[in-house]
């Protein structure tokens, strides 16, 4: 991985203005880690290599050891550690010397199962589904015959799942596995658009809100963290065809000026560069860097020039859209007003003329009544029929788009199934107003008052006495018996 960094970074970016004539003033000084990488996984003599052999032969981890220090004597890479054991050897990676204890290498590169463990997570043994579904292949093939166990092995691993041909000797080694994944890996990588994210540890004993210098520079010195950032500073790490760079910027330039045409888009790509370097200049903005250059076949840009035409682009098209937005919406709202108005002057006309029409002639207006307690409220289910609807208000002289009037207070109350009229002589059950302190007009309780009439107020009679008129809530009366029909 850090091969496939070194080359997306660094040697790609500096091949490529090497090989179009680009003058890069930054001269970048990598660590590169390719004989180490042949060192270890060299197809012939590499570490990895010559483990497997040294698998298929049975050897031991002493002869391991020995054989690579003879095959790599004059290898640089590979150093005898101190102090001096037949199963120990180091490397000198890219990020420091690492010593290699050999003892379990040969039995974890085997890396077999035994039948008996496998015979575990059979269906009939084992409940947990998910782990049976794990060691499906494994577990066809050892129960394809019946005796179980009967002492073989198999290899587990991405890349066989078959029973092993020489009793505990693998088909495969785990060192061809990772060869395998770390292949596929690379080939993803190399069709793709990677980022890289650098993580450094702040100590090396993972203890919260601790900074250790030491081990954070030598994370930085390892990673080359430094070498990015002048390259990136003052180099030209991204490079663009001149179509899609074209593409991709020319809404930042004047319309006008733009040729548009495959003969002349390079000029394009400087009158786009050239525009936006004046632009830069106008705000005063110093610390961008604004170097970029053309080649035989790209434009090379430097990190600060690229991010400053990102962050134009995405305005610009922000404002496009806004402007786009604005303009539909308001010829939107012009084209409906027309619309709009006259139903606002429907609505008010209907409005004003439901308010007349609920007017009494006396100038007060009535609540209408409210529903009958226990009503049950209407099923939601059942639909009416806009036709039956439509006859009933035609019998009726109702109009559909206006209630009909409240209608005015009768002018007879109704005591068990006698209809009384008005006058009518009750008695006061309780005083009227309850609050009377005496300095006022009032009726007392068990006086005899007359009622004349119904009360434009809601449940209230109107009530004279003493040449005085009250409107009296009728729960404070009641009906004497002598009373005339």
């Amino acid at each position: 991985m850090q091969h496939f960094y070194n080359t997306h970074i660094f040697k790609s970016s500096i091949e490529s203005c090497r090989d179009e004539g680009i003058n890069c003033e930054v001269e970048v000084d990598y660590v590169d880690n390719v004989p180490c990488i042949d060192l270890i996984s060299s197809l012939r003599t590499g570490l990895l290599s010559m483990l497997d052999v040294e698998c298929s032969i049975r050897g031991t981890a002493e002869s391991y050891v020995a054989k690579i220090k003879v095959q790599h004597k004059h290898n640089t890479r590979l150093f005898e550690p101190k102090p001096v054991d037949p199963r120990l050897f180091g490397i000198q990676h890219f990020a420091g010397r690492m010593v290699y204890d050999a003892t379990d290498f040969l039995d974890t590169n085997k890396d077999v199962v035994p039948d008996n463990l496998v015979a575990v997570f059979y269906k009939h043994n084992c409940n947990f589904g998910f782990a049976t579904h794990l060691f499906g292949s494994e577990l066809k093939a050892l129960y394809s015959v019946e005796n179980v166990p009967r002492g073989v092995s198999f290899r587990i691993s991405p890349t066989s799942h078959t029973d092993l041909l020489n009793g505990d000797e693998p088909v495969s080694t785990l060192t061809q596995d990772f060869h395998t994944r770390l292949d596929n890996l690379l080939r993803t990588l190399v069709h793709a658009r990677p980022h890289f994210v650098r993580c450094i540890r702040s100590n090396s004993r993972e203890t919260p809100n601790r900074y250790d210098r030491g081990t954070v520079v030598r994370q930085i010195r390892s990673l080359q963290v430094l070498e990015t950032v002048n390259l990136m500073a003052g180099g030209y790490p991204h490079r663009m065809r001149f179509k899609a760079f074209n593409g991709r910027y020319r809404l930042l330039a004047p319309f006008a000026r733009l040729h548009r045409t495959d003969e002349k888009v390079t000029d394009d790509c400087h009158l786009i560069l050239q525009y936006v370097v004046d632009l830069i200049s106008k705000q005063h903005n110093t610390l961008v860097s604004t170097n970029w250059a053309l080649g035989k076949r790209h434009i090379f840009l430097s990190e600060g020039i690229r991010q400053h035409l990102e962050k134009l682009r995405t305005n610009t098209r922000q404002k496009a859209a806004t402007l786009i937005q604005s303009t539909w919406r308001g010829w939107h709202c012009r084209y409906r007003w027309a619309a709009l108005r006259l139903e606002k002057e429907h609505k008010t006309n209907a409005t004003s003329n439901t308010l007349t029409n609920r007017t009494p002639i006396g100038g007060t207006s009535r609540p209408r009544p409210q529903p009958i307690a226990g009503t049950p409220p209407p099923d939601p289910n059942e639909k009416c029929d806009a036709k039956i609807i439509q006859q009933t208000c035609n019998l009726f002289g109702l109009d559909l788009e206006r209630p009909p009037p409240v209608p005015p207070s009768r002018s007879y109350t109704v005591s068990g199934n006698t209809k009384l009229g008005y006058p009518q002589t009750r008695v006061m059950k309780m005083s009227y107003p309850e609050d009377c302190n005496g300095d006022g007009q009032a009726l007392m309780k068990g006086e005899t008052v007359l009622v004349v009439g119904a009360s434009h107020r809601r449940g209230h009679l109107i009530v004279e006495y003493k040449h005085c008129t009250f409107h009296v809530p009728f729960q404070f009366l009641e009906l004497k018996q002598n009373v005339n029909i």
